[in-house]
C-alpha cells in the first residue's frame, strides 16, 4: 500500500511538470499571435476573407471589391414606355468600410489574455462575417423623384369651344398626369437593397370639360330678337356693350349664370354712356340706358330655349319693344337675371346686331331638346288711367293744364308651353305681373265763387304725395329698378 500511494505522488509531480511546460510553451508562441498586427484568420467582410491581412490591405481589397460591384446595380423605374435606369451611385450610395475594418481588426483584441485566445481561436474554427454598413443621400432621391415628375407631369386642360359665326369647333381635352411624388420616394428608399423594378405611381387627372361633352352643342335651341329702331347713338352702344359682355358665354350643366355680375357695373369708365332713362316717373337722361332691352332679349332667348330661370322681375312700366309679361328689368346691386343650365349637356349664348335689332342664340343639343317652347302672356285685367284735378287760383276759371301724364295698367299672367311633334305636352304658369296704373293729374283754374280751403291741399299734394306713391310703388312693384337706372326704350 505504501508502495502504491508512494507512486502515485510521483506520477502527480510528474505530470505537474509536463503540464506547466506545455503551459510555458503554449503562452510563449501565443504572444507572437496576440501582438501581430494583422487580421486573425477567419475574418470575412461581407462575405470576402481578410485573414493574416493588414487593415490597410483588408481596406483596400474589401473597397476595390465592392466599388466594383457597386458600378453595375441599380434599379429600373418605368412609366409605360419611360424607363429610368438609376445607379445606386447616382443615388450617394456608399459603403462604411472604415466601420467594418475596424471591427474586423478588433476582434482578438479586446478583454484579457484568456479571453483574447479563446476568441481567435473561435473565429479560427467557426469564422465570423461582418456586414457593411452602408448608407445613401437622400437628397438625391428626392432630386430624382422631381425630375421625373418634371417628365411626366402634365396638366389637365379641358377642351375648348370655338365658335365662328355659326361654325362649331371643339379641340380635345389634355388628361393630366401627376407623379404621386411622396409614393415613389417611399419606394424608392425601400428598394435600395432590392433593387427590384419600380412602376411610377402616376395620377391621371380626367378634365371636367372633354370634347365629347361640348360636342353635344350642334345647334340653336332658343333664340329671340328686338327692334331699336329710333334709339339714340349712346343708347344703341349701351345694347352693343352689354350684349357683348354676354355673348361667347358657355354654360356647363348645373352652372349658373348672374348677367349684373357677367356685364359689371354700368359706369362711363367701362363704356357706357347716357341715355334716356325712368327716374321717379320722369324721362331723365341717365347711364346705361337700353342695357334692359339686353337683359329682356336674351330672357326671352332662354325661355324659348327652356332654360332654368332663377331671377327676373318685370319693369313697371310696360316695355314698347317686347309683349307684356315678357320684359326683364335690371339694376346693378338690385334687380338681376339669373338662370342655371338644368340640361345635362352645355350650352353657348351667341348674339348679334343686325341693322337696327339685337339678336340672341342659345345652343345646345337640339337632338335632346326634341321640343319647342312657346310663350303665352295673357292680360287678366286692364286697369284705366283715371283723371285727378287740382284747383289753382292762378289759372283763368275752367283752363286746364296737363301735370302729369297717365297710362293704362295690366295684370298679366305668362304661360310657357312644351310641345313636341306638334302636340302641347305641358303648360304651367310661369310668372304673374302687375304694371301700376298712373293717373292723369291736371291743374283747372279755380271758380271765384267756389273758392274750397280742399284745394290748396291739394295743390300742396300735387308733386309730394305722388311722387311718394311711386317711391312707394317703386319698391313693391319693379318701379324701383326704373327710379335707379330704367333701361326702357324710350325712343320706340
Amino acid at each position: 500500500m505504501k508502495e502504491a500511494s508512494k507512486k502515485k505522488k510521483v506520477f502527480l509531480v510528474l505530470f505537474t511538470i509536463l503540464f506547466v511546460a506545455i503551459i510555458s510553451l503554449g503562452v510563449v508562441g501565443y504572444s507572437k499571435v496576440l501582438n501581430t498586427d494583422l487580421i486573425y484568420q477567419g475574418v470575412k467582410v461581407d462575405g470576402l476573407d481578410i485573414s493574416f491581412m493588414t487593415k490597410e490591405e483588408a481596406l483596400k481589397f474589401i473597397k476595390e471589391k465592392k466599388e466594383a460591384e457597386l458600378d453595375g446595380k441599380g434599379m429600373t423605374l418605368n412609366y409605360y414606355d419611360q424607363v429610368y435606369n438609376v445607379g445606386l451611385k447616382e443615388l450617394g450610395f456608399h459603403y462604411d468600410y472604415n466601420k467594418a475594418i475596424d471591427e474586423a481588426y478588433s476582434i482578438g483584441r479586446e478583454g484579457s489574455i484568456v479571453k483574447r485566445i479563446k476568441d481567435i481561436i473561435k473565429v479560427r474554427q467557426e469564422g465570423i462575417n461582418i456586414e457593411l454598413d452602408s448608407n445613401y443621400n437622400r437628397e438625391k432621391v428626392n432630386q430624382l423623384v422631381d425630375r421625373i415628375a418634371e417628365d411626366i407631369d402634365i396638366a389637365a386642360k379641358d377642351a375648348e369651344f370655338h365658335f365662328n359665326n355659326g361654325n362649331i369647333k371643339v379641340t380635345a381635352e389634355v388628361v393630366g398626369k401627376v407623379v404621386d411624388k411622396e409614393e415613389l420616394t417611399k419606394l424608392i428608399n425601400d428598394n435600395i437593397h432590392t433593387l427590384e423594378d419600380i412602376e411610377i405611381p402616376v395620377e391621371h387627372i380626367i378634365p371636367k370639360v372633354t370634347k365629347d361633352l361640348l360636342s353635344r352643342i350642334n345647334g340653336v335651341i332658343g333664340e329671340f330678337s328686338t327692334s331699336f329702331k329710333g334709339s339714340s347713338k349712346s343708347r344703341i352702344e349701351n345694347i352693343r356693350l352689354s350684349s357683348q359682355a354676354i355673348k361667347g358665354t358657355l354654360l356647363m350643366p348645373g352652372e349658373s349664370m348672374s348677367f349684373n355680375e357677367t356685364t359689371g357695373p354700368r359706369e362711363k369708365k367701362y363704356g357706357y354712356q347716357e341715355a334716356i332713362v325712368i327716374i321717379a316717373g320722369e324721362f331723365t337722361p341717365d347711364v346705361g340706358g337700353g342695357v334692359c332691352q339686353t337683359s329682356t332679349t336674351l330672357y326671352n332667348a332662354l325661355l324659348l330655349a327652356d332654360v332654368t330661370i332663377l331671377e327676373r322681375s318685370p319693369h313697371s312700366i310696360p316695355s314698347t319693344y317686347v309683349n307684356l309679361g315678357q320684359d326683364a328689368a335690371v339694376a346693378y346691386g338690385f334687380l338681376d337675371l339669373k338662370f342655371r343650365n338644368d340640361f345635362d349637356f352645355p350650352i353657348y349664348i351667341d348674339s348679334k346686331i343686325i341693322g337696327d335689332r339685337l339678336y340672341f342664340y342659345i345652343y345646345g343639343d337640339k337632338n335632346a331638346k326634341d321640343y319647342t317652347v312657346k310663350i303665352e302672356p295673357q292680360v287678366v285685367e286692364v286697369i284705366q288711367a283715371k283723371e285727378e284735378t287740382i284747383l289753382d287760383k292762378n289759372l283763368k276759371p275752367g283752363e286746364k293744364v296737363l301735370v302729369q301724364q297717365g297710362r293704362t295698367g295690366y295684370r298679366v299672367y305668362t304661360y310657357k308651353s312644351i310641345i313636341k311633334n306638334g302636340k302641347t305636352v305641358s303648360r304651367e304658369l310661369i310668372t304673374k305681373d302687375y304694371y301700376k296704373p298712373r293717373n292723369f293729374i291736371y291743374k283747372i283754374g279755380e271758380e271765384p265763387a267756389e273758392p274750397t280751403s280742399s284745394n290748396q291741399d291739394n295743390d300742396v299734394k300735387v308733386d309730394d304725395t305722388n311722387t311718394n306713391e311711386d317711391n312707394a310703388d317703386n319698391l313693391d312693384n319693379t318701379d324701383f329698378i326704373d327710379d335707379l337706372i330704367e333701361e326702357d326704350n324710350t325712343e320706340d
